[in-house]
């Protein structure tokens, strides 16, 4: 008896554990789960197409500054420009566009990423390009300022990560270089729809405005980039998330004992079925476990006809395949004609290119569902076996 409490009290003491580690992760869960269900579906990308270099921080540098400079090749004149400071004044921004009506965009200036001037109104807005996800140089955001500052009034630091999880390193800022540089700074992520950011408030709402069919194609093209790129490193930062939780000896057994639970659970599912129905699976033959994970009820005749029914089991649920072999040579009209009498089979759909075949899935939550549904069937093919 001692024995036997002892057991159950290790048993309890591992579900419990497994229990917090799952409590733990559930965070962890939903930002996985919402990174991999952004669409990403079309796949098909140019930027990636003709280049290796889609990455890195100058290729998205060259791209950005091209749209911005309002005497480049893409015909469009300031309405780029104009669009992106309107999605900085929606972050809560100050800036007037009237400064910048011949304002150029150049590259590398004093080392910065993109600096917008007007030689005009002396107005200026520095871009600082994180996209890579490279760390800061020393006192980086300050030195641009240093070096603006004395010839042009910035209205503007924007500091571009490829997601909001990133923000400019201050460790060696003095407080001088903060009162400068935190009052102009606006981080706006290329991509992330928890807030404005570089792809939904400036290259999406522009396209409703270009005419030029090549000029929209490029900002629809990189539109995608951003944003399979910013799903790429949210997978990362996730499983950084999740490697920390786990670098716990004890968390890192109980989540080994959940994979191999996961891995094991089918055959579990396919041996309930199997204890359940061994003994009354009429008009069935016989039930029998196939490659550990499929219950199979095997050998029934009826109206003439031989029928099969599978069901495979997973983590994802059951997979019903009622079906009449090949090698017995199936019958369509026969085949149909028992369907026409068990009502258990309707929303069952057929598998492509296969006859006398149809399938069906119920989740994994609902095996009450599922023994709901062989209870039915086996009463119904009863029936009609027996008509």
């Amino acid at each position: 008896m001692n024995l036997l409490l002892r057991w159950q009290n290790l048993i309890d003491s591992h579900i419990k554990s497994i229990n917090d580690f799952l409590n733990l992760c559930e965070p962890i869960r939903f930002e996985y789960e919402k990174s991999k269900y952004q669409d990403n579906s079309d796949t098909f990308n140019v930027f990636r197409l003709i280049s290796e270099l889609y990455y890195r921080e100058n290729f998205h540098s060259d791209i950005i500054r091209f749209f911005l400079d309002t005497n480049e090749s893409h015909g469009q004149g300031k309405t780029f420009l104009v669009e992106f400071i309107n999605m900085l004044r929606n972050t809560g921004q100050q800036i007037d566009s009237r400064y910048y009506q011949d304002a150029s965009a150049i590259r590398e200036e004093g080392k910065i990423d993109i600096l917008i001037k007007s030689e005009t109104s002396k107005h200026a807005i520095i871009i600082e390009n994180k996209m890579n996800d490279a760390g800061d140089m020393p006192r980086q955001l300050p030195r641009y300022f240093d070096y603006v500052s004395p010839s042009y009034q910035i209205d503007s630091i924007v500091y571009l990560p490829l997601d909001y999880s990133k923000s400019p390193d201050m460790f060696d800022w003095t407080q001088e270089d903060k009162a400068n540089v935190c009052p102009l700074l606006n981080i706006i992520p290329a991509y992330d729809k928890s807030r404005i950011n570089l792809v939904d408030n400036w290259l999406m709402p522009i396209q409703a405005s270009i005419n030029d069919i090549d000029v929209l194609s490029t900002l629809r093209q990189y539109s995608k980039l951003i944003k399979l790129l910013n799903t790429n490193a949210m997978d990362i930062v996730i499983l950084e998330k999740f490697y920390n939780e786990i670098k716990d000896v004890n968390n890192l057994k109980t989540a080994q004992s959940i994979r191999n639970m996961l891995n094991e659970l089918p055959q579990f599912l396919a041996r309930r079925i199997f204890d359940k129905y061994r003994n009354r699976c009429a008009p069935f033959s016989k039930v029998w476990i196939y490659n550990l994970k499929d219950a199979v009820f095997e050998g029934a005749e009826i109206l003439g006809l031989y029928i099969k029914m599978d069901i495979w089991c997973s983590e994802e649920g059951y997979e019903i395949l009622f079906y009449s072999p090949e090698d017995h040579q199936p019958d369509e009209t026969v085949f149909n004609e028992i369907l026409s009498k068990v009502k258990s089979l309707n929303g069952f759909r057929p598998v492509s290119e296969q006859k006398c075949r149809l399938t069906y899935n119920i989740d994994f939550s609902d095996e009450a569902g599922l023994i709901s549904f062989i209870d039915n069937i086996l009463l119904e093919l009863q029936s009609v076996k027996y008509e």
